[in-house]
């Protein structure tokens, strides 16, 4: 288990390790070697995830929001960690290749769906946490 002590606006981060219970689940997901992302029609560029449904376990919930917020359908997904924010949201952090994308429905809240080189300037959060997972992880993309 790697923790990581800087803060990134508070959120801990735990690589390697599990959390008891979680709220959501997040997808770092890739085609080849560039993160592909998902812009938010609300806010800016961000991975694929979302909240867990009752009974939904991290795997179920990571397809889920990676198919209704992408269109994508995963291939070797694996759970990598997880960080939780100050208020206590636990997030588990997973990772998966991209299998297929099918356009979206406009039912979500993307609108759409990119591969980047390199994480994008504008993106949803601006705490520096999705460059953090990426350079910890040894994944390509972060600036």
């Amino acid at each position: 288990m790697t923790v990581d002590p800087r803060p990134l606006n508070g959120a801990t981060v735990r690589l390697g390790d599990l959390p008891t219970v979680h709220d959501s689940v997040v997808v770092l997901l890739f085609s080849g070697r560039r993160p592909v992302m998902v812009r938010h029609r609300d806010r800016a560029w961000e991975f694929p995830g979302g909240h867990a449904e009752a009974g939904e376990d991290i795997e179920a919930t990571a397809r889920r929001e990676a198919r209704e917020e992408a269109g994508a359908e995963l291939a070797d997904l694996r759970v990598v960690g997880h960080y939780v924010l100050p208020s206590g949201h636990t997030t588990v952090v997973t990772h998966a290749r991209l299998a297929a994308l099918a356009p979206l429905t406009g039912e979500h809240e993307t609108v759409e769906v990119r591969a980047f080189d390199v994480l994008p300037p504008d993106l949803s959060f601006t705490d520096g946490l999705y460059a953090h997972l990426l350079t910890a992880l040894g994944l390509p993309g972060a600036p």
